[in-house]
């Protein structure tokens, strides 16, 4: 884990470290695999297009399983329904809040409006939230001396992100990653967690990387949401506006509960 002692690196190079601190869409520098097992669990534009609620269960704490319908209550047995956002640029206003962050632990990204109440009806609707960043877990934040994990732990509980342990997972790249790197770290970590019991029935992003990533781990385009330039590309669907609140009002009357007592 490598620590960062002074910002002016990132401000000689600006371009350079917002494609290695939050994976943008620049050219790939690093072809070494990247690590989704990396992942630590921690403590919805609209589309005309909903999935049809179906069967859904997951594994409970004594191993033991049985079925239950995703398009009401009941508890999740087999297969846990999730959501899957990216951070920079989408939950934040721009990639540079956080080069801000990271050249001061004290300042405070930029949210876009509306993201903290889309995400939390989510999980208030019982679906996982999968918070997927291509931030690197080696960077270190100045003054607070906060790690990249810390520095957004706190960032999504100061603006009233869910956290809960057992609905919600934050994972952070394992080294600087650009380009085409990027989607292969995001495809890996979502097919892992596929792996592991959650089905993603939605994704948001904003960058061409998520899109791809996305699409690889098999998140259906049309509730994959898009916000910012490449808002629509490649048949997501796309998000008008800087913010969530006209998107969230639209789309979120037509999402199921599931996984709910």
């Amino acid at each position: 884990m490598g620590t960062m002692h002074s910002i002016k690196p990132w401000i000689l190079a600006a371009s350079t470290v917002m494609a290695l601190a939050c994976g943008d869409d620049g050219e790939a520098t690093d072809t070494e695999a990247s690590d989704p097992s990396t992942s630590t669990t921690t403590g919805p534009g609209s589309g005309d297009t909903e999935p049809t609620p179906g069967t859904t269960s997951a594994v409970d704490d004594s191993g033991t399983t049985t079925a239950a319908s995703s398009s009401g209550g009941g508890v999740c047995e087999f297969e846990r329904p999730a959501i899957v956002t990216d951070i920079d640029e989408t939950l934040t206003l721009s990639d540079a809040e956080f080069i801000m962050q990271i050249g001061d632990g004290n300042y405070d990204p930029i949210e876009r409006e509306g993201g903290a109440a889309l995400i939390g009806a989510y999980a208030d609707l019982g679906y996982h939230v999968m918070y997927l960043t291509a931030r690197s877990e080696q960077i270190m934040v100045e003054v607070t001396n906060e790690t990249a994990r810390e520095a957004t732990l706190r960032w999504l509980e100061e603006h009233g992100y869910p956290l809960g342990p057992d609905d919600t997972s934050l994972v952070l790249a394992p080294m600087f990653l650009t380009g085409d790197d990027v989607v292969a770290y995001k495809a890996g970590a979502i097919m892992e967690q596929q792996a592991a019991g959650l089905r993603f029935d939605y994704a948001y992003g904003n960058a061409t990387t998520d899109i791809q990533g996305y699409a690889q781990a098999g998140i259906p385009l049309e509730t994959t949401f898009i916000i910012g330039e490449n808002a629509g590309v490649d048949g997501t669907v796309a998000v008008e506006g800087e913010g969530w609140v006209e998107h969230a009002s639209e789309h979120l009357p037509g999402v199921p509960a599931v996984c709910v007592e």
